[in-house]
């Protein structure tokens, strides 16, 4: 019996069949079949089948939003490879790309999203896209996985000269992925999924958004986490903040110390206070704002309890970079508690005690505006100088490609596609209010509530941290709403800030309230 015969005549049988009567020879053998896989522009590297037992923990996890934990997964097969490697402007280039086909499979595919400015390969395990989270991955569960570089080797920018670089970062690279993916399925277990997922954190989120948006008929499911979308802008933000941060930050031996613009106790002073403004409005004061529409806290009232000049400069970045009349250049940002987090110091301020700053807004985002954003290129930014009016209208050429900002997603939901938002209230490089403002506009323009939902967490930063409930799993959500088609008012939460606590993150524009009884169980509370 031919192998595509026997896998024929037990996708018949349903997939669940495929790993109780296929011999694992058989299994190996049709696994090392697909390094003679064929497709045009495709380079098969290796084909393998990889044993059950324990893959190690991501090291990409910082970038992806993904677990740090290792994995235990059952026997799989391990396809690696790349789509048109070609030579590119300054360098080599193509979609270098990692398949996991588990041998017990239950029908499902998951192409799991990646960060930063890509470059890198995280394994394809379908991470959970929260980096604080218990829940276990799509592989463990049976889903097959791929997972891409994004079209470029390198966390930099060095590849942003060449144009169809930027076209597959941007999102090319992801249908170019999914016809990949999909057709090795169909190769291995002689079936095409029964449903497809996407799923990732920050640019990897943006992603996700890119393949509902401009892969409307590829997509069963959607799960997006503190999602990159007006990504093109997002480094105006970055660089007002850094601009204006080192204008109030001290100087030592001749050198600014970013680190030091607001000190811990500065952050932990501006917590306490919306804490003390907004914590109970949910009806408990327990450390969260869940009612964060309704907190309407002003910084201005710390006026005399803050330095001046430490006040003024906070109160500039959290209203967001504007133009020299005054006209807003991407959004406003809420303050909420997690503004004394180690994450929103992290990208705003970091830690370096010296005039080196380590601070991501100054890693990532100087780099990405001048390299990635700018058009045409810069080699340098110098803040002292930066006419941010003239950078806003700079960067508006790459937004047609790398902003995930469409409205109008009706071919996605006429096929009944389905999308999952969450983000952290206080996310300190991809702001809440305007994700909040975003999604608002996508369901009115989209002529349809039931299609999508969004999760804001307060507390959270970028892809978990912060004082917060981070902890849930957002594709068990996923996986219900497709299955029994009703669309979900809440996730479950817990974490590791509120142990032994769990509560509801309610679907937009509900919030979570206290209604009396156990506060650390969650039907105690109802979203309203």
């Amino acid at each position: 019996m031919s192998l595509r015969f026997l896998g024929l005549s037990l996708a018949l049988m349903g997939s669940t069949a495929l790993p109780s009567l296929a011999h694992a020879d058989d299994m190996a053998a049709r696994c090392e079949a697909l390094a003679d896989f064929s497709m045009r522009n495709v380079r098969i590297d290796n084909a393998s089948l990889v044993p059950a037992g324990e893959l190690p923990a991501d090291p990409n996890s910082a970038m992806t939003g993904g677990s740090k934990r290792a994995l235990s997964v059952g026997s799989h097969c391990l396809v690696e490879g790349k789509i048109k490697d070609r030579a590119g402007v300054g360098g080599q280039y193509g979609i270098r790309f990692q398949f996991r086909a588990p041998i017990d499979w239950n029908g499902r595919f998951l192409f799991q999203g990646g960060g930063g400015m890509d470059g890198f390969i995280a394994p394809a395990i379908g991470s959970i896209p929260v980096n604080t989270t218990t829940a276990t991955p799509a592989l463990a569960r049976g889903y097959a996985v791929v997972s891409m570089d994004g079209g470029h080797d390198g966390r930099d920018a060095s590849f942003a000269q060449d144009q169809q670089a930027r076209l597959d970062l941007g999102f090319a690279a992801i249908g170019k992925v999914t016809n990949v993916a999909k057709s090795l399925i169909d190769d291995f277990y002689d079936k095409q999924p029964d449903h497809s997922l996407f799923m990732g954190c920050s640019n990897g989120g943006r992603e996700a958004l890119m393949a509902a948006q401009r892969f409307p008929l590829e997509f069963d499911g959607v799960v997006a986490g503190n999602p990159g979308f007006h990504l093109s802008h997002a480094p105006l933000a970055e660089l007002w903040d850094v601009k204006h941060l080192m204008a109030i930050a001290p100087k030592e031996n001749g050198k600014t110390i970013l680190a030091k613009a607001l000190t811990q106790d500065d952050l932990d002073l501006v917590s306490e206070a919306v804490l003390a403004a907004c914590d109970d409005l949910d009806g408990l004061k327990d450390g969260l704002i869940n009612a964060y529409r309704s907190c309407k806290f002003d910084l201005e009232s710390l006026r005399g309890k803050l330095e001046d000049k430490k006040l003024d400069g906070l109160k500039t970045i959290m209203a967001g970079p504007v133009d020299a009349a005054g006209n807003a250049l991407y959004s406003d940002w809420p303050v909420d508690a997690g503004i004394n987090a180690p994450g929103w110091r992290m990208w705003k301020l970091g830690t370096s005690e010296t005039g080196q700053s380590n601070a991501l807004n100054v890693i990532l985002g100087m780099e990405s505006f001048s390299r990635l954003f700018v058009t045409p290129p810069m080699q340098t930014v110098d803040l002292e100088t930066l006419d941010f009016g003239a950078a806003e209208k700079a960067v508006r050429e790459v937004g047609g490609y790398y902003d995930a900002n469409s409205t109008f997603m009706t071919s996605y939901v006429n096929r009944g596609g389905k999308l999952l938002v969450f983000h952290g209230m206080s996310d300190p490089v991809f702001s809440a209010s305007d994700l909040m403002n975003w999604y608002e506009e996508a369901e009115a323009n989209t002529g349809d509530k039931d299609f999508s939902r969004l999760f804001m967490v307060p507390g959270m930063t970028h892809c978990g941290g912060g004082p917060a409930l981070d902890d849930f799993d957002p594709l068990t959500v996923m996986e219900q709403w497709i299955e029994t088609n009703k669309a979900p008012e809440q996730m479950a939460a817990t974490g590791k800030s509120f142990e032994g606590t769990t509560q509801p993150i309610c679907a937009y524009p509900k919030e979570a309230r206290y209604e009396g009884g156990d506060p650390t169980s969650i039907g105690s509370y109802s979203c309203q």
